[in-house]
């Protein structure tokens, strides 16, 4: 269950583990036993990994079905605010930085 929640976490975050690995600071061979050999990360490490991706220690490990306890995805957000993070996060950067400089234009007016 947990290799499978953290790929889909990479995959939406349009990073490989190399790059989860650089960016998190956990050794890359941590990584790649996690995603290739089925080890599980110790408790620093799930909560590194929950830090990083933003969401909770049970929704990495498959105990809530759902992201909705991560910092995005309070209910101070409104269901429409939801859709536009999850749309938000699976562009490029090239398209996020378009929809920032709008988003920054809109706010001025």
């Amino acid at each position: 269950m947990f290799t499978e929640i953290f790929n889909e976490l990479l995959e939406e975050k349009q990073i490989n583990r190399k790059q989860f690995a650089e960016q998190s600071g956990i050794p890359y061979t941590t990584v790649v036993g996690w995603t290739n050999t089925g080890r599980l990360p110790d408790f620093n490490a799930l909560v590194k990994i929950a830090d990083f991706f933003q969401c909770s220690v049970d929704y990495i490990t498959g105990r809530q079905k759902n992201i909705e306890g991560s910092v995005f995805y309070s209910a101070e957000i409104s269901p429409q605010g939801r859709t536009l993070l999850n749309g938000f996060n699976k562009l490029d950067q090239q398209d996020k930085d378009l929809v920032l400089k709008l988003t920054k234009r809109l706010n001025k007016k």
